[in-house]
């Protein structure tokens, strides 16, 4: 059975133009793995009167991946990597199950150590772990 991996992106501006621009940005990075695949989170149904059938979340991903799971270390470089490259400053949550990480300015080190302990407990499939860089 695939797994699937939430990503929530949190700015420090509203500039919701440039956000979704740069979630597209990060999409198309993740489509290059070997994902089953990547979408936009839907928010609900769109509003009485309106034509469109749900919204969509405009800071968010959800990744399928393979049963093995054996790309997650590879998507949560990735993601690391977009982060570092996006044009704002972001904090990033990863959330699989009950287990979250959320990628921040932090120190290089205690970022690769909070990154693999979340890794070893997503892996584990124990109980509830929270990792937060910052």
């Amino acid at each position: 059975m695939a797994e699937r991996l939430r990503i929530e992106v949190q700015r420090s501006d509203a500039d919701i133009e440039s956000l979704m621009r740069e979630i597209d940005t990060l999409r198309r990075d993740l489509l290059e793995l070997d994902v089953v695949n990547v979408e936009r989170p839907e928010a609900g149904p769109a509003p009485p009167g309106t034509r469109a059938g749900a919204l969509e979340l405009a800071n968010g991903l959800l990744v399928t991946l393979p049963a093995a799971m054996t790309l997650l270390k590879e998507v949560v470089s990735v993601v690391g990597d977009w982060r570092s490259r996006a044009t704002s400053t972001s904090d990033v949550t990863l959330k699989i199950g009950d287990h979250r990480l959320v990628l921040t300015g932090a120190d290089p080190t205690e970022q690769r150590r909070l990154i693999d302990a979340w890794l070893l407990a997503v892996r584990a499939g124990g109980g509830p772990e929270e990792a937060d860089g910052g």
